[in-house]
């Protein structure tokens, strides 16, 4: 489990780099990151996690990856999205940080992750894995965002990302710890697929508000896809 945590605390170091770097021109950079993890997520939910959640021909899965979508639907309630995208800091304006947001979007990190620490298949952990470095990168650039717009001390800033990064992790190491779980990894995976799969959609439909042909985005959203597929080995 240590490369799993170690890769999960990488990806929150690479976002708020790249945070720091594309924060003046980071309208069109993290839309076209977000429609890369949107799409990559969906891919990775369909091409691995379903397959391998259905591989017991269990019926009583779809039910969980019902509560998985309507879990984070809640969740978005106190993020305000900020996992797909959204900040809204000017819904806080002067009134500071907006702990609730932080304390939503850790619970989703935490939730997220138990299953790689729960499962027993190595190809629905790695899936996972691979699932969650992706979409950490953009939503770490969108909480160092919405950080910097309510505080400009930077140990501030670190404080919060350094927290986020634990999250998962922490996940990881309930997951492991907790032996009864691998008794209901499949449960677990179809959970985050659940979770997975209302992230990527609402991404990929909210980028595509205009209806309009995008060949760059669609091209994104291919690359992600074709990328997802052969990104964990059978």
């Amino acid at each position: 489990m240590i490369k799993e945590i170690l890769f999960l605390i990488l990806a929150v170091a690479i976002g708020g780099v790249l945070a720091a770097i594309l924060r003046r021109s980071k309208a069109v950079s993290i839309k076209v990151l977000l429609t890369f993890s949107g799409a990559y997520l969906l891919g990775i939910g369909v091409f691995h996690l379903l397959p391998e959640v259905y591989e017991s021909h269990s019926h009583h899965y779809g039910a969980v990856i019902m509560l998985g979508f309507f879990v984070q639907l809640i969740l978005e309630a106190f993020s305000k999205g900020l996992e797909h995208g959204h900040s809204h800091s000017e819904l806080f304006a002067n009134k500071g940080l907006p702990f609730g947001v932080l304390l939503s979007l850790f619970l989703h990190a935490f939730l997220e992750s138990i299953a790689i620490g729960g499962s027993h298949n190595h190809i629905s952990r790695d899936a996972l894995l691979w699932g969650l470095l992706v979409h950490k990168v953009p939503v770490t650039i969108i909480l160092y965002n919405m950080l910097c717009e309510f505080t400009k001390k930077q140990p501030i800033v670190l404080f919060w990302l350094l927290l986020f990064a634990l999250m998962a992790p922490l996940g990881v190491l309930v997951g492991s710890l907790l032996p009864a779980l691998g008794d209901y990894s499949g449960e677990l995976t179809a959970f985050v697929f659940g979770i997975f799969l209302h992230i990527s959609t609402t991404i990929l439909f909210e980028g595509n508000q205009s209806h309009g042909f995008n060949i760059m985005k669609y091209g994104v959203i291919l690359l992600a896809l074709g990328l997802a597929w052969l990104s964990v080995s059978h």
